[in-house]
C-alpha cells in the first residue's frame, strides 16, 4: 500500500485505521506507510474515507507482498489450494466432510491477528515443532504448500522475515499422540513472538464423551466452555465407522 504524497494534506485520519501501526506522519506532515511493518490488509484504502484519494495500492503486487495480501484478505482462492480464506472449513463443516473420524483430533494453530501480526518465522518455528512427530497437514491450507511437511521447514527460506496479519496451520493426529502434539505446541509458544491460539476438534463418542477434554484436563490445560459442535444433521461424503476402542 501507498499514499501520494502530492495528494495528502497530513489530516491524519487514515493512522488510527491501520492495524499494525504502519502509517505515520512524516516531517513534511504527510501520511507515509512503513512498508516494513504493512502487512497489505488495505484497510486503509478499503475503510478510510480519505479527502483527497491519496491512499491507494502501488499497481499489481510483486512477491512476497502479494502473499501477503493473500493472508490479510483471504477472499480470493488460492492458486495452488483453489480455497479461499486463511484455512479450511473442515473444522466447521467435518459433519460433511468427514475429515476427522473417531479416534482423530484436529489442531488449528492460528499466529497472529490485528494489531500484533506474526512472521513466516513464527509459522516455521510451530511447524518444525510439529512435523517430526508425525502430524497430518492439510493439503488445502495455504501454509502447508509453503513449507515441507516432513521436518516442518520453509521451502523459501527468504520468507521468514515476511510479515503478514495472521496465519492459520491445520494438522491432525490420532488421540493417542495427541499429548505429545500438545507439549510440542506449548513449547514452539516460548519461542515465537506473537500471540497465538490453539483449537482442537474431536468427535463425540456413542456414550457423550470427548475424549480430548480428558487429556486436556490431565495436562492442565483450561479451555473455553463456547464451543462449536457440529450436530451431524449434514450427509458425510464417506461412511463414518464407529472405532471399538
Amino acid at each position: 500500500m501507498q499514499i501520494n504524497q502530492e495528494k495528502c494534506v497530513g489530516c491524519g485520519i487514515c493512522i488510527p485505521w491501520c492495524p499494525v501501526e504502519a502509517i505515520y506522519l512524516n516531517e513534511d506532515r504527510k501520511a507515509v506507510v512503513n512498508l516494513d511493518r504493512c502487512v497489505e490488509c488495505w484497510i486503509c484504502y478499503r475503510v478510510v474515507d480519505c479527502p483527497t484519494d491519496a491512499i491507494g495500492p502501488p499497481g499489481e503486487l510483486q512477491p512476497p507482498r502479494d502473499l501477503m495480501w493473500n493472508f490479510a484478505c483471504p477472499t480470493k482462492d488460492w492458486a495452488v489450494t483453489r480455497v479461499a480464506g486463511r484455512g479450511t472449513e473442515e473444522m466447521k463443516t467435518n459433519d460433511v466432510t468427514d475429515r476427522f473420524g473417531y479416534g482423530d483430533v484436529g489442531f488449528e494453530v492460528e499466529l497472529g491477528r490485528p494489531g500484533v501480526a506474526a512472521t513466516f518465522n513464527d509459522v516455521e518455528k510451530v511447524t518444525m515443532a510439529v512435523a517430526p512427530l508425525g502430524v497430518e497437514f492439510e493439503p488445502n491450507n495455504p501454509l502447508t504448500t509453503l513449507i515441507d511437511t516432513e521436518t516442518g521447514r520453509l521451502k523459501d527460506e527468504s520468507l521468514r522475515k515476511v510479515r503478514i496479519l495472521s496465519g492459520v496451520l491445520e494438522f491432525k493426529s490420532s488421540i493417542d499422540e495427541a499429548r505429545v502434539v500438545l507439549k510440542a505446541i506449548q513449547e514452539a509458544s516460548k519461542e515465537i513472538d506473537t500471540v497465538m491460539s490453539v483449537s482442537v476438534i474431536n468427535r463425540v463418542l456413542p456414550d457423550g464423551s470427548i475424549p480430548i477434554l480428558n487429556t486436556l484436563k490431565e495436562m492442565g490445560i483450561s479451555y473455553r466452555p463456547n464451543m462449536k459442535v457440529n450436530v451431524g444433521l449434514g450427509r458425510p461424503s464417506s461412511p463414518v465407522k464407529v472405532s471399538e476402542e
